[in-house]
């Protein structure tokens, strides 16, 4: 197939003189509330120079194919125009332009009485001019008092986000609020599989590995009792061959809250467990918080659960256009039979991947029969 990319400025196609000039395009779609970024290098010089676009202004990229069409990749704010002379060429970055929102970055001082979280985060995407996208089981999940105490309401969202063991991203006009690592859209529906052949892989990209690092028995997280005016604990299992305790210093303000937070910590340590790369052909369906599984690859790797970290789109003239991921292991619970509803329950036809590492989670059912479904858009 043939590889296409379309650049707009400010809602204007570009130039020809700038695809003749083009060396690169790479969009990296990451998971969470770390911005996506865009990365133009171009050659410059004699005898007519390329216009140098202004700071502020928004670029839309699209890549794909000439016999399947092309898809957005997302609208950036340019942050960043460098410029270098003899040899000439220009360097243009940006940053997804949603989360760019001043709103979103000013201090704010005030609370919420009986709120649900899905009150609170479409609240706070109604101020921005955004469109609230909210896991339903994160949505139902009432205060009875919560306060964002001067802080930005991106550090409160992504406070709110660790401690319900969930993400928040700004994409499309929307505020994403959802479950970390399940492979569910915001919606809650599952999105499908990517899965990834050995013909897809580009020689030598692929790297999978298990994390030497500590392993937690539980987590501990603390509350203050109000009626004895105490500080105490709860505890959450976390790895059962582990040898030690992980504690987070915050203390909050309910036992309920507290019991989120350490569940919501525990999975977190769980996922860190087992993690890779690897380089496949340009696909645009293909987006951080997939579900990403291996086939005939090799023992202990085909059938494990991942989930996609980082998605990298890359055009140069050269190589065409490309796809990298950064993928994750599934933290075994946020996903799995029921979770296009949202319930993210297990089933009994979950299985362990075969010859795969002792701890590995099971692989949701539905990941395995399943493939990518067209759905990757909802995230």
């Amino acid at each position: 197939m043939h590889p296409r990319v379309y650049v707009t400025v400010d809602g204007k196609a570009v130039a020809g003189a700038f695809y003749e000039r083009l060396v690169s395009i790479t969009v990296t779609d990451k998971d969470g509330d770390s911005a996506d970024i865009v990365d133009i290098e171009l050659n410059d010089g004699p005898p007519e120079f390329l216009a140098i676009p202004r700071k502020g202004a928004i670029i839309d990229v699209q890549m794909g194919y000439v016999e399947t069409g092309m898809r957005s990749l997302g609208k950036f704010t340019v942050d960043k125009v460098q410029l270098k002379i003899l040899p000439y060429s220009m360097s243009i970055s940006g940053k997804a332009a949603d989360l760019r929102s001043g709103k979103l970055k000013q201090r704010m001082e005030r609370h919420w009485d009986k709120k649900t979280l899905g009150d609170i985060v479409s609240q706070i995407a109604g101020e921005a001019g955004l469109q609230p996208a909210i896991d339903p089981d994160l949505a139902k999940i009432e205060y009875p008092w919560l306060g964002q105490q001067d802080e930005t309401s991106i550090h409160f969202l992504r406070r709110l986000a660790d401690r319900h063991g969930g993400l928040f991203s700004v994409k499309g006009g929307r505020l994403i609020f959802a479950k970390k690592g399940s492979g569910n859209a915001a919606s809650g529906a599952f999105v499908g599989s990517v899965v990834v052949t050995p013909s897809m892989i580009r020689p030598g990209s692929c790297t999978v590995e298990a994390n030497d690092r500590t392993k937690y028995s539980k987590v501990v997280a603390y509350y203050q009792d109000g009626d004895e005016a105490k500080r105490r604990e709860i505890e959450a299992d976390a790895d059962a061959d582990g040898d030690s305790v992980f504690r987070i210093p915050e203390a909050f303000a309910s036992v309920d809250e507290a019991d989120k937070a350490a569940q919501a910590k525990a999975k977190a340590l769980k996922r860190g467990e087992g993690s890779g790369s690897v380089e496949v052909p340009g696909d645009t369906g293909i987006c951080s918080g997939a579900p990403l599984l291996f086939q005939d690859v090799r023992p202990g790797v085909d059938g494990v659960p991942y989930v996609i970290d980082t998605a990298t789109h890359k055009y140069t003239k050269l190589a065409g256009y490309g796809t990298g991921i950064a993928f994750k292991l599934y933290d075994g619970k946020s996903g799995g039979e029921g979770s296009g509803s949202g319930k993210g329950k297990s089933s009994k036809d979950d299985k362990v991947a075969p010859n795969s590492p002792s701890g590995t989670p099971a692989t949701p059912n539905e990941w395995s029969s399943a493939n990518r479904i067209g759905r990757t858009d909802e995230n």
